[in-house]
């Protein structure tokens, strides 16, 4: 029996606890089955096209956020720092912005470094449906082969070891 994408995403919305008013050092949460992904294409601030489906082969962090979402805004260096950590592995993360007008987003980074880290621009909020984003922040690891790994449903520590750890582990 195979599980569909739909089915595991919204498990995962209507199954987390609510996200916690600081960063938690909890761990992601292990996805069941072998869903795969949905596919996206969305520019950078500079305008470079990301295919999600172009990672194939290395693992991948999918963060959801905006600039209004204070989680969010707190999670975003903390995402830049573990990419830095993870520079010895093939993986990568993609922040995906959701709606904010790249104006908006350049301003907030200028106040709020987050140096190297891939910022991606859905201005039409198109990927919130295929990805049940209903609340903001969101993540998603997949593995290698774009499969649904582990998720996040409100505001991580991206800086705790447990979740280095997770990440690791699916290299």
């Amino acid at each position: 029996m195979t599980t569909n994408r739909r089915r595991v995403l919204a498990w995962l919305a209507a199954t987390l606890l609510p996200a916690p008013s600081v960063a938690s050092p909890l761990p992601l949460v292990d996805l069941p089955g072998d869903v795969e992904a949905p596919d996206f294409a969305f520019p950078d601030l500079a305008g470079v096209i990301h295919r999600l489906s172009d990672y194939r082969g290395r693992p991948v962090v999918v963060a959801f956020w905006a600039v209004w979402c204070a989680p969010c805004r707190r999670e975003l260096s903390a995402l830049a720092q573990l990419r830095t950590r993870l520079a010895d592995t093939r993986a990568e993360i993609l922040a995906v912005n959701l709606g904010d007008k790249p104006e908006r987003i350049a301003k907030f980074l200028e106040e709020h470094p987050a140096p190297s880290l891939p910022v991606l621009r859905d201005h039409d909020k198109t990927a919130a449906a295929p990805w049940h984003v209903r609340g903001l922040p969101v993540a998603y690891a997949l593995d290698r082969n774009g499969i649904l790994r582990l998720g996040a449903l409100g505001e991580r520590d991206w800086r705790a070891p447990i979740i280095e750890a997770q990440l690791r582990s699916m290299l």
